[in-house]
């Protein structure tokens, strides 16, 4: 953050094309609320989107072990499709099975590596599992060498995780194992390689030779700094020569550990001070079967020993990052660990099988020997396993979570399973209870005996945070926290934006304001390669040798960073404007999804009067198809393509207040009609969809970056499902600040935009600080009346923090990674009652300090 020293007013001028709104926030620090727990904040890793294999975890090799082709266990492939060997039934569906397949992605057996020849080698490749380094990774590669090439090209090469980022001046540990047969000599050397073939770095071994399997490690320091660098293993001599374990790792590694994290990658999450980590899911924890799902034994020992795991989302997993690794690294971190196990469950959106109840014993008991590794003592069988690996100490496990996104009242008995024998064995840890994707299951709850902690899982999609403040209020207290396990503003918001970070704030801030019932919270997904996405949105962003934190990152840091001990009374007021601006201006268009419809008769009215109305026999040209299969059929324009975001637009014209009229008929297809307003580009709008949700509802959506939709209001059913062949009247009346849609002459629905500034504020009960932090998500500045009760007197500095930017779309990227941070400076003249101007798109902090705390916390 930077700091720097302004008067008030110029520390929060004001953008003048904005009419600034007014907001006045009524703080009274005498009326403690809700206290906020140190556990809020804390951090979530699972591994998708090779965020840890090709991302935290240090390894710079990808398919070290040569073992990537093999298939998961209980699976085949068949057409392209990994299916199971046999269906079963499927634990929610019992006693149906699931018809789950998934994409089958390798058509190579040793992805990653490629075999770089001249004109004159005769070098042959295959892998084998004759006379194994070991068992559990019984995969080597075997090399047959006939002949070289005088020019040098007999070279066995690794892309890493597209590419490998090799810094000028420091040190990356290579190991490999090899063993050859009586004619191969003994030369071989590795190098690090540009993509153009410049060598970087390199090492000459003159003795690999032997018929017993020999570990060789040597030193690489590149000359100069390459991003997607590459390593060359180069061939001396004829003969044959099988390798295995092919490692590179950084000597820089976080707190440089060997076998450990990438530094940049890692610092990212010790600046935010995690209270607690999550691992190692997720779906991950649950498999694509029972038989590939999460194994904590599978992750401990020897790496070279590990056999890895298959990820639900299409790779492998070294399990480098394993057990005793993430206990390592949430001491480094100084967080607690949160263990969360499989319950003998897969995963419910893949194949669902599951081991019955009345063979769950070794199952339990697996779950017990992990507690005991983590804190047992040295004498205990697993804790004098931990010792021998290093770690006599026990490590800071005080929470474990029964299964992840498992429900109901199947998953409920089990887990009252879990918790009798953890709770008899190990009284101190924590429990989290699984709820499944959504809010707090009442079916799943009603069926549990005891809950400690009930874990909801949160992605929204933008301004359902905004329409959703009050989200916990409404939940009724019980014996048990909340552990928001998983959230995210995912959708409306592109790959991720200002917008969702925005959104992001504000339920963090609903969090914070009922700090009796959520205890803790974490972001999910935490890592991106940008090479591999898997999810929507993800909080950090990487490539080989680049990072960057979004603006939500730096969102949930700022929270967590000015994280009050104790609510104090808040409450927000918003005059309404004398004369406002209208909220909906912008173009109209036609639109469908996996839909064939008939437009006509479009009439836009404004004081009575037609401004615009159709005509595409004659003027079709006004009107611009963006994406989908559009043509004159009588009198209507025609969509006939099936698929998403089917969009057409008026083209050279802009509306502010009006009532759009139009006549559609569905034809075929899914879901029926699509109605563009607020039209800015053909990249985003506002939009009427009646027949949403496969014919079913209707809501208002926001779309943005084209295809990122965000529901603005609740889904809600329509009277009837659209009929097809039959032509509706659509009447949509666009107001200053508020949109009316009609079907037949009948009101749908009335929608307003929803409120867009929110604020509360605590006591940092170290040094009396009144922190009061304040979300502005609207277009428009807010001038904020701040007026303090229940203070003696206020320093007449006050720090303040903004994160800030001017456009909703706006995020940081590869190329500009910290465009948009956190500001903090300083304004002057603060008083009980002051004032201060919020530029558009704005989270803010605002530390003011009680002069009399330090009177009243000695008394």
């Amino acid at each position: 953050m930077q700091t720097k020293l302004f008067t008030l007013l110029l520390a929060l001028s004001t953008t003048a094309a904005y009419s600034q709104r007014q907001a006045v926030i009524d703080i009274d620090a005498s009326k403690p609320g809700a206290s906020v727990a140190p556990s809020l904040h804390g951090i979530f890793f699972e591994e998708i989107s090779h965020g840890g294999e090709g991302g935290l975890y240090g390894e710079l090799i990808q398919n070290r072990g040569f073992e990537e082709s093999r298939l998961p266990a209980g699976t085949k492939v068949e057409n392209g499709w990994l299916i199971p060997t046999a269906r079963t039934p499927h634990f929610m569906l019992q006693p149906r099975v699931s018809d789950w397949r998934m994409r089958w992605p390798l058509s190579s057996q040793w992805p990653a590596w490629s075999l770089e020849t001249g004109e004159k080698s005769d070098i042959k490749i295959q892998l084998t599992q004759d006379n194994p380094l070991n068992s559990a990774t019984p995969n080597s590669m075997q090399v047959e060498i006939q002949a070289l090439d005088a020019g040098g090209k007999n070279n066995l090469i690794n892309e890493g995780f597209w590419g490998i980022k090799a810094n000028g001046g420091e040190q990356y540990n290579l190991s490999f194992y090899a063993r050859t047969d009586a004619n191969y000599k003994g030369q071989l050397t590795v190098s690090l390689q540009s993509q153009d073939g410049k060598v970087l770095a390199k090492n000459a071994f003159t003795n690999v030779k032997g018929a017993g399997w020999k570990k060789y490690t040597c030193a690489l320091k590149p000359s100069t700094t390459d991003l997607k660098a590459k390593l060359v293993i180069s061939f001396g001599s004829t003969g044959t020569i099988w390798l295995d374990f092919v490692s590179l790792f950084p000597q820089q590694t976080f707190k440089n550990r060997p076998n450990g994290m990438r530094k940049d990658l890692a610092q990212y999450l010790a600046d935010l001070k995690p209270a607690f980590v999550r691992w190692p899911g997720g779906c991950y924890v649950e498999g694509i079967n029972i038989e590939n799902a999460a194994n904590w034994k599978r992750t401990i020992g020897p790496v070279e020993k590990r056999p890895g795991t298959y990820s639900v989302w299409g790779y492998w997993s070294s399990d480098g990052f394993g057990y005793h690794e993430y206990l390592q690294f949430c001491e480094d971190l100084g967080s607690d660990a949160l263990y969360v196990f499989n319950a003998g469950v897969s995963c419910e959106y893949r194949s669902g099988t599951f081991i019955p109840e009345d063979s769950l014993q070794p199952v339990i008991d697996d779950v017990l020997d992990a507690i005991e590794y983590a804190i047992g003592p040295v004498t205990s069988k697993w804790g004098k396993v931990r010792a021998a690996n290093g770690h006599p100490k026990p490590f800071p496990l005080k929470y474990v979570e029964v299964g992840n996104e498992q429900h109901g009242p199947r998953y409920a008995k089990r887990y009252n399973l879990f918790y009798d024998a953890i709770k008899k064995k190990y009284p101190q840890i924590i429990q989290m209870a699984s709820m499944g994707i959504g809010d707090i299951n009442k079916r799943t709850l009603d069926s549990m005996k005891v809950v400690d902690v009930a874990d909801e899982h949160a992605y929204k999609a933008a301004y359902w945070a905004f329409n959703n403040y009050d989200h916990f209020d409404k939940y009724k207290r019980g014996d048990w926290d909340v552990y928001v396990g998983e959230y995210a503003t995912n959708a409306g918001v592109g790959s991720g934006n200002m917008m969702a970070a925005l959104n992001d704030a504000v339920y963090i801030l609903g969090m914070e304001r009922n700090g009796d019932l959520v205890k803790m919270s974490s972001y999910a997904p935490l890592f991106e390669n940008v090479n591999t996405r898997h999810w929507p949105v993800n909080l950090i962003n990487f490539d080989a040798g680049r990072s960057f934190g979004r603006i939500s990152y730096y969102a949930i840091k700022m929270m967590a960073d000015h994280r009050a001990d104790q609510n104090v009374q808040t409450t927000v007021s918003l005059p309404p404007m004398a004369n406002p601006a209208p909220q909906f201006s912008g173009g109209i268009g036609l639109a469908t999804w996996d839909t064939q419809t008939e437009y006509k008769d479009i009439e836009v009215v404004k004081d009575g009067k037609t401004i615009y109305k159709s005509d595409f026999i004659n003027r079709s040209n006004e009107w611009q198809a963006i994406r989908g299969r559009w043509s004159v059929k009588d009198s209507a324009l025609a969509q006939t393509a099936q698929g998403a975001q089917r969009l057409n637009l008026l083209t050279g014209k802009t509306f502010d207040t009006y009532t759009l009229k139009l006549k559609a008929r569905k034809t075929g297809g899914t879901n029926a009609f699509i109605i563009p307003f607020a039209v800015k580009d053909g990249a985003s709008h506002m939009r009427v969809h009646i027949g949403s949700y496969v014919n079913v509802n209707y809501v208002v959506e926001l779309v943005s970056d084209s295809f990122s939709v965000a529901d603005m209001m609740p889904q809600r059913r329509l009277p009837a499902p659209i009929e097809t062949g039959k032509w509706y009247d659509i009447t949509i009346e666009v107001g200053v600040d508020k949109v009316e849609g009609y079907l037949d002459g009948k009101q749908l629905f009335s929608f307003k935009q929803p409120n867009t500034f929110f604020s509360i504020a605590g006591r940092d009960q170290k040094n009396g600080d009144i922190i009061i932090k304040l979300v502005n998500g609207a277009a428009t500045p807010y001038s904020a009346t701040i007026n303090l009760e229940g203070v003696a007197g206020v320093g007449a500095t006050a720090e303040l923090v903004t994160l800030q930017a001017d456009s909703p779309q706006a995020e940081n990227s590869l190329a500009n990674p910290r465009q948009y941070i956190p500001v903090t400076t300083k304004i002057n003249n603060v008083k009980p009652s002051f004032e201060v101007s919020f530029k558009p798109y704005t989270i803010a902090i605002l530390r003011v300090k009680d002069t009399s705390w330090k009177k009243q916390a000695s008394r």
